[in-house]
Order: C-alpha cells, then sequence, then structure tokens
C-alpha cells in the first residue's frame, strides 16, 4: 500500500496550489488590464485599424475604422475586408489595388502604400496603408494588422499647390509674351489702317487689307484674355496631350 500523506504534506500541497491560483488571478488581471489599456488607445486613434487573417477576414477593426466607412461591428467582423474597403467581390489584385495584406503573409515584413477605398455612401477615401504582421506559436503570420490614415485633405492641398504652380507659370509666360507682342501689333495695326484709308473699297487690296486689321484685332484680343488669366483650365490638343485654354482661363469673355 502507498504511504498516507501526513498533515503536513497536504498542508503544503493546499499552499502550493493556493500560490498558483493566486497567480493566475494576477496574470488574469493584468491581461484584462492590458486589453483595457490596448482598447483605449485604439478607441481614441483617429486611424482607422482592422486585423485580417488568412482567408482575408476581418477579424477585429477600431471605432475609427468603423465611423471612416460608415458600418457597424456586425456589418464588418468577419466579412471580406476587400468588401469592406472596395466594395469588391474578389480580393484585390496587383493590377490598380496591390494588397497590402497578400504582400505581408507572402513575405512576413511590414508594407505600406496608398489605395484609394470607398465607404458604404460610394465616397472615395484616398489612404495611406501601413501593415505589419502577427506569428503564431509555429512562427507563421497568423494575423496582418493595417492601420490606415485618410490623406485625401493632403493630396487635395498638394493637387491645390501644384495648380497654383502652373497657374503663376502661365501668368508669367503670358505676362512676358503679351509684352513682346504689343508693340510689334500696334505697328501692324497702325500700317493697316493707313493703307485701309489710303486704298478704295473696289482695289482687289482692300478685302485682304480688311482681313489683317481683322486678324491683327484678334491677336490683340488673345493678348489682352493672356493678361486676365485668373483659372488653370486646359482643353485636349493632339496625342493625348493638353494645353491652355486662354478663353474659360481668362476673366475677360
Amino acid at each position: 500500500m502507498g504511504k498516507k500523506p501526513t498533515y503536513d504534506g497536504l498542508k503544503q500541497q493546499v499552499q502550493t496550489i493556493q500560490k498558483e491560483l493566486q497567480s493566475c488571478r494576477y496574470a488574469g488581471e493584468e491581461l484584462r488590464r492590458s486589453k483595457y489599456y490596448l482598447d483605449c488607445v485604439t478607441a481614441g486613434m483617429h486611424e482607422s485599424l482592422v486585423v485580417i487573417d488568412r482567408n482575408f477576414l476581418i477579424k477585429d477593426v477600431n471605432d475609427q475604422f468603423l465611423k471612416t466607412y460608415g458600418t457597424t461591428r456586425e456589418q464588418t467582423i468577419g466579412r471580406p475586408c476587400h468588401k469592406i474597403t472596395h466594395g469588391l467581390n474578389e480580393r484585390c489584385s496587383s493590377d490598380g489595388h496591390p494588397c497590402p495584406a497578400r504582400q505581408v503573409f507572402q513575405t512576413g515584413k511590414a508594407a505600406s502604400m496608398e489605395h484609394v477605398h470607398q465607404d458604404r455612401g460610394g465616397r472615395e477615401l484616398t489612404v495611406e496603408m501601413y501593415a505589419f504582421p502577427l506569428f503564431g506559436e509555429d512562427g507563421q503570420v497568423e494575423l496582418v494588422v493595417e492601420v490606415q490614415h485618410d490623406i485625401g485633405d493632403r493630396k487635395r492641398a498638394e493637387e491645390e499647390r501644384i495648380l497654383t504652380e502652373k497657374l503663376n507659370a502661365i501668368l508669367e509666360m503670358a505676362g512676358a509674351v503679351c509684352h513682346e507682342l504689343n508693340q510689334p501689333l500696334q505697328v501692324v495695326s497702325a500700317y493697316a489702317e493707313r493703307l485701309q484709308q489710303a486704298v478704295s473699297e473696289d482695289n482687289p487690296l482692300y478685302g485682304k487689307i480688311v482681313k489683317i486689321i481683322d486678324n491683327v484685332n484678334r491677336m490683340a484680343d488673345i493678348t489682352r484674355k493672356l493678361q486676365n488669366i485668373t483659372t488653370y483650365e486646359t482643353i485636349d490638343y493632339v496625342q493625348g496631350e493638353k494645353i491652355i485654354d486662354i478663353h474659360k482661363a481668362s476673366q475677360m469673355k
């Protein structure tokens, strides 16, 4: 028969179990505090955060993600990420929509890129994404976390800055062209008017002189419009190129 445990032995075992239970309680409390802290951090983020599994299904999101895409947690969790962010039934491909999550799953390394997403109302969102891996116990990428920053305002500001620079360059060029053309135009106009006065209307040259005067006046009108350009407007030219639409770009109509 086995030796019966003594009172002291049982007491020691009970104390050991109590210590282990206490350690488990501390660990549980620490885990709850960590989760609460993490939830507070992600909830206060201005960036959208989404966690994606290997099937490209959404496992979790923060409040900003739901706000950005106009959806609810019930409508989002478990759904394909491409359905929520792009409104697509198929996964993002390398043609126009390279997938950062796919890249992270394949390489195990972080990736960043820009995408044009859509919210539930069809509004386009230009976002800058940073995706990084979460590894499982086997060392393989188990989940991908994407942090999305809306850069639409920054993009629009950059486009406005470029348009302003283009407009300033046009104004400088237009001013130089008008300065160089005005004096010779005045000379040609003056001589043409003198010729018109000196030639009778039945003279074969009279009609040609009138055309010269009409075209000089047309050129003068163009230079006046060049001097009054206020916006950047273009029209199609040839082979896909564009040129400035002087008439639309000028205040003068």
